[in-house]
């Protein structure tokens, strides 16, 4: 979990270090839940690892990660509109063998706190 923690931080931190003209073409961000159906195989792991970090419609993965509770994986993700983001749920999450249901959250920051804690 250490780990995890801090590659979060740093992958947050490069994606606040942007230049004034990156800032304009600020992409949303969004946080994909999945559940997957663990008995019928282990597909879906190979296929979560495999995910690549920018795609050509406009989509770049920042964290993909277990998660605890009703959810089994989370991916955190850019988009350049919400079409292309719906499109990369629907057609590539989805369709990950094993995957049962998706739920997709548009997100926006409200306060980063990680600005203010030790390094």
């Amino acid at each position: 979990m250490h780990n995890h923690y801090f590659r979060f931080i740093r992958l947050i931190k490069l994606r606040n270090q942007r230049t004034p003209t990156e800032d304009r073409i600020h992409m949303p961000m969004y946080l994909a839940l999945l559940k997957v159906n663990r008995t019928n195989s282990n597909d879906w792991k190979r296929h979560l690892n495999a995910l690549p970090e920018k795609t050509n419609s406009g989509i770049k993965t920042y964290y993909v990660a277990n998660v605890f509770g009703q959810w089994d994986h989370c991916i955190w993700f850019e988009g350049d509109n919400n079409d292309h983001a719906m499109d990369y749920v629907q057609n590539k999450l989805a369709a990950i063998p094993g995957v049962t249901e998706t739920y997709t959250l548009p997100t926006t920051p409200i306060n980063e706190h990680w600005k203010t804690w030790r390094k």
